[in-house]
């Protein structure tokens, strides 16, 4: 069988929620359009397989334009998009919402295996929402290389601090510099710190969960492309990998290497800033995670089944295209093949143990 190449990419919404019913860009008039030219030039060099996406805005523009100029199929599927129905609603200018996608060249057979919700609060289809708080999804879909179905799946856990150790050197250093007014955090902020990582572990063995039932169905190799928003040695996601029994494409290539790369991508800048466009301050959250964003990181994934073979990876959209970085990510490539001997997957129980059969 022919290497399957894989390219996985958060494309990055490039706004933030301001109020209820804003949605407020924070990079310059056109620069959005420069990143758009600048992600469809790296995905014709590399010409993969598959595509996986993450914070794809707005849908389904952004992924059917993708698709349509790369020649590919897609799938995608809203997680955030406020209030509306087809596109029309609160907040503005949002299309139907923000999410994740699959696109796949369309000699690959690309077919959807549905989609797991990872949390949130509300009602959220790609053709209408009400929600009240964040909404997470994953999708997964199938492809066939030389005759070998293959499940891609694509997913996007909630952004945070990585730990309560983090969240102290966070604040302790905004106090210092004058951004934060108390040495130490109001309760409510310490309280939903703690809450949001609770959830994201949620998340995380949800994810798991579901991967393991498509591998149990669809008896094939799984490659994940995903936004974790946590480093590869973080207990979470070491703890994700070896119950998996998966390998991690890039840092097994590269155990030093940086998706996010404040220093020297300055699309991470744009979000580093404590105030709003128009002088505004920004809300303490979003202070917060200014600091977050400020710190060289490594969120983004690929990740193979045991029976999928490594080959080669390494970044992905580390170079500025035009003098324009695709987004305020780098991405993943990674290049796999099918193990020898690869099949239906031994059953396991919820805590990755083989199963007897």
């Amino acid at each position: 069988m022919r290497p399957l190449r894989i390219v996985n990419v958060n494309t990055w919404i490039g706004s933030l929620v301001r109020g209820l019913t804003g949605v407020v860009s924070i990079e310059p008039e056109g620069h959005k359009r420069k990143r758009y030219e600048a992600l469809l030039a790296e995905l014709r060099a590399r010409d993969p397989d598959v595509v996986t996406l993450q914070e794809c805005l707005p849908l389904p523009t952004f992924v059917s334009d993708l698709a349509r100029d790369l020649g590919y199929d897609c799938l995608w599927r809203v997680s955030n998009s406020g209030m509306r129905v087809l596109g029309a609603g609160l907040p503005w200018g949002i299309g139907r919402g923000e999410g994740v996608a699959i696109l796949a060249r369309r000699d690959v057979g690309l077919t959807s295996l549905g989609t797991l919700r990872l949390s949130g609060s509300g009602f959220v289809t790609n053709w209408a929402a009400f929600q009240w708080g964040p909404v997470r999804y994953a999708l997964a879909g199938r492809v066939t290389i030389d005759g070998q179905p293959v499940v891609v799946a694509c997913a996007h856990v909630r952004y945070g601090f990585p730990n309560q150790r983090a969240f102290d050197v966070a604040w302790e250093t905004l106090a210092v510099n004058g951004v934060v007014d108390t040495p130490q955090p109001p309760a409510s902020i310490v309280k939903m710190t703690h809450k949001n990582r609770a959830e994201r572990d949620v998340e995380l063995d949800r994810l798991q969960r579901w991967l393991r039932e498509l591998q149990a169905r669809e008896g094939a190799p799984l490659v994940l492309g995903a936004d974790l928003n946590l480093d590869p040695d973080t207990p979470e996601v070491r703890r994700f990998t070896n119950q998996m029994r998966f390998a991690n494409a890039l840092p097994a290539v590269q155990p030093d290497a940086r998706t996010w790369d404040p220093d020297k991508n300055p699309n991470v800048g744009y979000g580093t800033i404590h105030h709003w466009p128009d002088g505004a301050p920004k809300p303490l959250v979003l202070k917060l995670m200014a600091y977050l964003d400020s710190v060289p990181q490594c969120p983004d994934h690929v990740m193979l089944s045991e029976d999928l073979e490594l080959v080669a990876a390494g970044i992905a959209c580390g170079e500025a295209h035009d003098g324009v970085f695709a987004s305020d990510h780098y991405g993943i490539w990674a290049e796999m093949k099918v193990a020898a001997g690869a099949g239906r997957p031994a059953a396991r129980s919820p805590q990755g143990e083989v199963l007897q059969t």
